[in-house]
């Protein structure tokens, strides 16, 4: 009876531990809503107007006319590497912070050695072996990005859990402890040590099968699917699954197959509206005109959909608040703000019209 007892006891625990951590992400999220917010907004104005193949700016040529378009197109680049280009280092800083608060009251120390992990995590492993002129960046400043939130989310919570387990708990706050060396030390040196060397042979394990990163390992698996495009339709259909699969989990932009330049979307949609049909149109359907233009119309997921029903429905104050801010961004495929702030990403109930919404549009 006793053993009994201790087995479901232990199993409450395990959920209980589990549900914090659920929690976590979504605190999380809500948390870095306001920031990337902003960050949508710089993006958006930078992608639709202020770049040469933006989508506003190639149809009603807004560089040609427009006083200062370079500086502000410059000003805006600043904004939306300063912002969007880090975003997942505060994703990993209020992981860590958050899954330690209840367990200990020192959850700084969390926070900032969750930050270093990161870092670590995605180490450049072409600067080690580089013997060339050519400079190579030590980090893979794309994976600091929303690329990288998946990731970030690992880290911080795997920090969590050593501090958690590793850690020695205060019953009562030191108001001393952020100015005493050898208190600091005591609650804190073993986590961050032991996190630190665990990140850090993990990170040196991938890069011996991966030169990108935990992201460019994952997402390179998955890219040699599409090596071939005879087969347009099922390949569109294939990507559209994939890539908002990894949008889903906050592995953000693994699928390129334009670039930045969405120009020849943009060429024949205009096409398109000057002619009164796409026959005959300037660039050929491939897989990324045909992927953009239908499976993705709306952002990832088709989100502006769900923008629209929250809109026309939803009583709720805080879906309402994330669906008006993020309303123009979204119109333009820029919805970010929207899939942290309702929050979609990470949520069971939305990841099935999130994969298949795309599906049937392509």
């Amino acid at each position: 009876m006793t053993e009994r007892l201790t087995r479901y006891l232990i199993k409450i625990n395990d959920f209980a531990e589990h549900q914090v951590y659920l929690r976590v992400i979504r605190e999380t999220l809500t948390l870095l809503f306001p920031f990337v917010l902003v960050g949508t907004y710089v993006d958006f104005l930078s992608q639709a107007i202020f770049q040469k193949n933006g989508f506003l700016n190639s149809i009603y040529h807004i560089s040609h006319w427009l006083p200062g378009f370079k500086i502000v197109a410059k000003y805006l680049t600043l904004l939306d590497l300063s912002i969007n280009g880090v975003v997942a280092i505060a994703v990993v800083f209020l992981a860590a912070n958050l899954a330690t608060r209840t367990s200990t009251r020192y959850n700084l120390a969390a926070s900032l050695t969750a930050v270093f992990a990161f870092m670590i995590m995605n180490f450049n492993g072409s600067f080690l072996a580089h013997t060339g002129r050519q400079q190579v960046g030590k980090f893979l400043e794309n994976n600091l990005s929303y690329s990288g939130c998946f990731l970030a989310l690992i880290v911080g919570l795997v920090t969590g859990w050593f501090f958690n387990r590793l850690g020695k708990h205060m019953k009562e706050r030191d108001p001393n402890l952020n100015t005493q060396l050898t208190v600091w030390a005591r609650y804190n040196v073993l986590p961050i040590a032991v996190t630190l060397l665990f990140f850090g042979l993990f990170s040196y394990l991938v890069s011996f099968f991966s030169r990108t990163g935990v992201n460019g390992l994952v997402s390179s698996l998955y890219q040699l699917s599409f090596s071939n495009y005879e087969w347009i339709l099922l390949a569109a259909i294939l990507a559209a699954i994939l890539n908002n699969g990894f949008w889903f989990l906050g592995i953000i932009g693994s699928f390129d197959f334009s670039g930045s330049n969405s120009g020849s979307t943009v060429q024949n949609l205009e096409y398109a509206i000057q002619h009164g049909s796409p026959w005959g149109a300037p660039n050929p359907i491939t897989i990324h005109t045909l992927f953009d233009s239908f499976a993705n119309i709306g952002g990832p997921g088709m989100a502006l959909s769900l923008l629209i029903a929250i809109l026309w429905r939803s009583r709720n104050p805080n879906f309402q608040l994330a669906a008006k801010t993020s309303l123009v961004p979204s119109i333009f495929n820029v919805s970010q703000s929207l899939l942290i702030g309702l929050p979609v990403l990470y949520n069971p109930l939305l990841v099935i019209p999130f994969l298949l919404s795309p599906v049937a549009a392509s």
